[in-house]
């Protein structure tokens, strides 16, 4: 599951609720370039790598995707989300737009949430409770736009305004998403043979 949204618009609080809440889900770690804010812990919440680093993974096609985001490089090591998926778990990737994208074109399983604050206020008040500084949201608010016009891109959309009913929207996607035949085969082909092999 890809949840991509604004700067501010809740994915990493949602992400968080998810965690703790669904034993389904699991995070895929992702790496970045950036310095990590107060509270952060490396393999946790990210990987923190230097810019070297982190162009060593790229090169040898260890990231699932990447982008540049407000300077900073950020990417999904592949093996973050295989490993989740060999434990038939949910990945759960907040990452940006373009990110969002990449991953679908790669797995096409792939489901994708994007989310919206209730409006352009909530945004700037909550990139002020981050401390950002007023240059950081202003370049934030502009990145803002431009993903927004890119949410019909994404199968659905959430609107975080109370972050319990966010949760809780998401974990009924995942519970639609979990019984859609295209997701069945496996149990499909095993009900067939059984038929065949059936006999009274």
């Amino acid at each position: 599951m890809v949840l991509s949204a604004p700067s501010g618009g809740g994915k990493t609080t949602i992400r968080d609720q998810l965690l703790r809440h669904d034993r389904r889900f699991r995070f895929s770690v992702t790496c970045t370039t950036r310095a990590a804010r107060p509270g952060e812990v490396h393999g946790r919440d990210y990987y923190f790598v230097t810019p070297g680093a982190f162009e060593r993974l790229r090169k040898a096609g260890k990231l699932l995707e990447w982008a540049r985001v407000h300077g900073n490089l950020y990417g999904t090591p592949v093996s973050s989300v295989a490993g989740v998926l060999r434990k038939g778990l949910i990945p759960v990737m907040t990452i940006d737009v373009a990110g969002a994208r990449s991953v679908k074109e790669i797995f096409p399983e792939a489901v994708t949430v994007f989310l919206l604050p209730p409006g352009l206020k909530t945004l700037v008040r909550r990139l002020r409770k981050r401390r950002e500084p007023a240059a950081n949201i202003r370049i934030r608010l502009e990145t803002a736009k431009k993903e927004i016009k890119e949410a019909s891109f994404f199968e659905y959309l959430v609107i975080n305004d109370k972050l319990d009913e966010a949760v809780r929207d998401i974990r009924e996607i995942a519970d639609i998403e979990c019984m859609k035949i295209s997701r069945k085969q496996a149990e499909i082909k095993r009900f067939g043979r059984e038929l065949l092999e059936f006999k009274i």
